[in-house]
């Protein structure tokens, strides 16, 4: 290819025209000016040569916001197609060494950004080189209605400056990919184009392909402003230079000032930055103290952010600039700022109307909000429950305002609003918890709490004689809520409580169940509720509950329960029972409930019980080294070891 292959100058979308040459102007923020510019340093290696520089969707955004509308033709690049061919890896002696570009795959209806997107990872040219080169050449990037023949010839590529383009190459995805193939074809060593105005030594740059313009002695810096000027091969001069926005004179081109000011314009993040905060003046930046840190502002950085004391400013190559101050700043800080939690800024903050629980704001972000709340509390809502917040009021419905930050593992979340507790589940299923079943929740590790997710709503249940309350299924266990407190009944228990009637016989779990020694045991109303191993479930009743712990519970000499309580009537009328245990039985009577080992309970039963001479028992059985003893109505009974 000839060094004359090349656009002299730049079609753009928004022009002056002067001496036959079209010239960019800006409506940016950013202000450049000609003494930046620096003939050897165009654009560095790191950004020239940067294969993911951008994402599909992102080189897709920003060719939708350069083009808000398209015109009739419908071939503006934010909505053009075409089917494109597949192409081999390429090299620069076509022997598979020294390689260019990696394989490409064609398909159907690849989008303009596909084509870039799959060009800049095959050829590691960066995707904003290529969409500057797209509007140097032909200005399509802001063009709204370009035409078929611009698109052909879409990077200039095989238009020399004094002759016909070569129709081999012509069309959008044969000049984007063909371009980016020289480029890479310029900075190989093995290339015969590589000695041509090489790296470090000071070459002589025409500013004009009228030779009687002169030259200028450039020292080349880095490979990737040495393919700039085998690609365009001229340099602006001082005329150019001194009228960026405008036209130079007869002896001025733009070529590679275009290329510096569209990539400056379009990607330099710190310097966009820099100049859109100072665009907003001291009435909105006054307040934002003290400039901590912008290390993320690097020259390949699609976001750069600048952290103050009282604010995060970020500036985004499709987004521009946005920033958070006040509360809200300190909180998102906290959180992790951009790379955080809630990732970029999304929006400006908006103040919300929170009826009677008062007036607050909220801001968003790519994946949040803050709400800041009457009282200057801020607090991140996850987009999650967002949704299910807004549709349940936001801060004036019945949620009220967040009083705790969301809080999620593994597609599970939950919040604490003033209204209640939030739970979603990997199902997008939402359930507010409010009362002692949200509060036990709250203390004991909200969706990681030992209950588990919820699995429906609290229901209003009355159980006989033991009043009313709530019940919930959650996945370990129904929760059963009565008088401020909460109780899980656990799955494994369901069985044995339904073997000693359910609530309705029992009443209302007192506490939570304990798991020990292979046994499962919980406390109701009626008494406590005992499971062993895969025996059917037994209570003990409440009256007979210290009688058992003197006893030394049912690790003491007693056991588990064999059998359910039952009737027992003694000499004196009174119907009293009697509870087996694996080791003793337990008696109540007139003067109260006693334990007793099988020793004494045999004994005890050889002289007819509650209805022999002795009665009901009266005292604490105690045991000696030699003897157990108990003290009953009528007498005592001794037992000897």
């Amino acid at each position: 290819m000839s060094n004359f292959w090349k656009r002299v100058f730049a079609a753009v979308a928004t022009f002056t025209v002067a001496a036959g040459f079209l010239v960019p102007t800006s409506a940016n923020a950013l202000t450049l000016s000609g003494n930046d510019f620096v003939a050897g340093d165009i654009i560095s290696d790191a950004q020239f040569f940067d294969k993911t520089a951008m994402t599909e969707q992102e080189i897709q955004t920003f060719l939708s916001k350069k083009v808000r509308q398209c015109g009739s033709l419908n071939l503006c690049l934010s909505v053009y197609t075409q089917e494109t061919f597949t192409r081999e890896a390429t090299s620069v002696q076509d022997d598979g060494l020294d390689l260019l570009c990696e394989s490409y795959a064609g398909a159907k209806k690849e989008t303009a950004a596909q084509i870039i997107y799959k060009v800049q990872r095959a050829c590691n040219i960066s995707a904003k080189v290529l969409l500057v080169l797209l509007q140097k050449e032909q200005g399509l990037i802001t063009n709204a209605n370009p035409t078929a023949d611009k698109l052909k010839i879409a990077t200039g590529y095989a238009c020399p400056d004094t002759a016909p383009c070569d129709a081999k190459y012509f069309g959008f995805y044969n000049q984007v990919y063909s371009a980016a193939s020289q480029l890479k074809r310029y900075t190989e060593p093995t290339s015969r184009f590589y000695n041509s105005k090489p790296v470090g030594v000071r070459s002589p740059i025409l500013f004009h392909p009228n030779a009687r313009c002169g030259t200028k002695s450039v020292n080349i810096m880095n490979l990737a402003t040495h393919a700039l000027y085998l690609y365009t091969p001229y340099t602006p001069n001082a005329a150019a230079l001194a009228n960026l926005t405008g036209t130079g004179d007869s002896c001025s081109s733009y070529g590679n000032s275009n290329f510096w000011e569209w990539y400056s314009y379009w990607f330099n993040a710190h310097a966009n930055l820099s100049s859109d905060i100072a665009d907003q003046g001291a009435a909105i930046t006054g307040d934002w103290g003290t400039l901590i840190d912008d290390s993320s502002c690097t020259e390949t950085a699609n976001t750069c952010s600048a952290d103050y004391d009282n604010a995060v400013a970020t500036w985004n190559i499709t987004e521009g600039l946005k920033y958070v101050t006040g509360p809200i700043a300190i909180k998102y800080k906290s959180a992790g700022g951009v790379s955080g939690l809630l990732g970029p800024i999304s929006r400006p903050t908006e103040l919300v109307n929170g009826g009677s629980n008062g007036d607050g704001a909220r801001q968003k972000f790519a994946k949040g909000f803050i709400f800041r709340d009457p009282t200057d509390a801020t607090f991140i809502v996850r987009n999650d429950v967002f949704a299910y917040y807004s549709e349940a009021g936001g801060p004036s419905g019945s949620l009220g305002w967040p009083t705790g930050d969301a809080s999620c593992t593994d597609g599970k979340c939950g919040q604490d609003f003033d209204g209640g507790y939030v739970v979603s589940s990997p199902t997008d299923t939402f359930l507010v918890l409010d009362g002692a079943i949200g509060e036990y929740l709250l203390a004991n590790g909200g969706i990681n709490s030992p209950w588990g997710l919820p699995l429906s709503a609290a229901e209003t249940r009355t159980f006989g004689s033991f009043g009313t309350g709530r019940i919930q299924r959650f996945e370990n266990g129904t929760v059963y809520e009565k008088d401020d407190a909460a109780y899980l009944v656990a799955d494994t228990l369901a069985a044995a409580l339904e073997d000693v009637g359910g609530v309705d016989e029992v009443g209302w779990p007192l506490a939570e169940p304990v798991r020990a020694d292979g046994q499962l045991y919980q406390l109701y109303s009626a008494g406590r509720v005992v499971k062993v191993g895969s025996a059917q479930g037994v209570l003990i009743p409440t009256d007979t509950l210290k009688a058992l712990r003197v006893a030394g519970g049912m690790s003491g000499y007693l056991g588990v329960p064999t059998n359910n309580a039952m009737e027992y009537r003694g000499k004196d009328g009174f119907l009293g029972s009697k509870q087996a245990f694996e080791g003793g039985t337990i008696v109540r009577g007139t003067p109260g409930a006693f334990a007793m080992p099988d020793v004494l309970w045999d004994a005890y039963l050889a002289k007819n019980g509650a209805r022999g001479k002795y009665g009901w028992p009266k005292g604490i059985a105690k045991l000696s080294s030699t003897a157990w003893t108990q003290s009953f109505q009528r007498g005592s009974i001794k037992v000897y070891r």
